[in-house]
């Protein structure tokens, strides 16, 4: 009864928020109606009403050989290097733009910085193979200039982590920053003033202000993305290698494995539970790391 006076006295509030549940609702609670398929032995004249077969899509995919746990390997992996790699520079970013002397060529920058976010991975693969296709792209072409033998990018798995760790960067790095610029601009300037009459320079004013301002922000960011872990953008994983096979030992995730075998085959069971496997193990970090954080900070915690 309490519930429904509160929704009633807040009716115009509800109302602004039903859009974003019923999407939610839509995209993210009913496909979970499919979770199902992880647990039976798929049959496409059946769909649903497929025979259960209990664990044994989950016995396959752990047991099929070091395919998969090589795939967890660099989803794991991949994640932690974009995280680190993606925190810094989206910290360093917004701190160099806070404290650019022209504060209207700072904005110029950002904004050039924020652009490739809304270029779609498709055109990224295509801005990718222009510089490493055979004797023609353009670092082969650098790489010859000097004297060296081009090479072939697309055959040659041990280059393409740094590659995909340089493209990520460029790709979000933009709008990354963008969250930590707005803790930066809401920091209270009486204690950079402060620090000022104690004689501090700016070295000292960004480690004993501006970050620890910051780890809040970065706590946050960093538990909301853990949820995230087994995931991995197919966009970048799939499409800018060109989905190569000879680059699959360093490059296919479990997301461009799942699109791939779905593409390829028709063992959607197999499928299903590959992505079960990915959104309870992004559950558990997510709720575990939480807890380790409100243990030793609770303010910076997210629940």
């Amino acid at each position: 009864m309490r519930l429904l006076k509160n929704t009633w006295k807040n009716r115009e509030l509800c109302l602004m928020a039903l859009p974003g549940v019923l999407i939610m609702i839509l995209f993210s609670y009913v496909p979970m109606y499919g979770l199902i398929l992880a647990f039976k032995k798929f049959d496409f004249t059946l769909v649903f009403k497929s025979p259960w077969c209990g664990f044994d899509n989950f016995r396959y995919i752990f047991l099929v050989g070091d395919t998969f746990w090589r795939i967890t390997r660099n989803t794991i992996g991949y994640y932690l290097i974009f995280t680190v790699t993606g925190t810094i520079g989206n910290v360093m970013l917004a701190i160099g733009i806070n404290e650019f002397a022209k504060k209207r060529a700072g904005k110029v920058m950002q904004s050039c910085m924020i652009l490739p976010t809304f270029i779609s991975y498709i055109a990224v693969s295509f801005i990718v193979y222009a510089g490493l296709k055979g004797d023609t792209g353009l670092i082969n072409r650098l790489i010859v200039s000097m004297g060296g033998k081009s090479i072939n990018f697309y055959m040659e798995a041990g280059k393409w982590p740094l590659i995909l760790v340089l493209v990520n960067l460029w790709k979000n790095i933009g709008y990354g920053s963008v969250l930590y610029l707005s803790v930066l601009t809401g920091i209270d300037q009486e204690m950079y003033e402060a620090a000022d009459l104690d004689g501090a320079n700016a070295r000292q004013k960004m480690w004993y202000i501006t970050l620890p301002m910051l780890i809040p922000m970065v706590v946050v960011m960093v538990l909301m993305g853990l949820g995230n872990i087994m995931h991995s953008d197919t966009g970048l994983f799939y499409q800018v290698t060109k989905n190569s096979g000879a680059l699959y030992s360093t490059t296919q995730v479990l997301d461009s494995y799942v699109f791939n075998a779905v593409m390829t085959a028709s063992n959607y069971s197999t499928t299903a539970a590959t992505t079960l496997y990915q959104s309870v193990i992004g559950c558990i970090m997510m709720v575990v790391t939480n807890l380790i954080v409100r243990k030793v900070a609770p303010e910076n915690a997210l629940f």
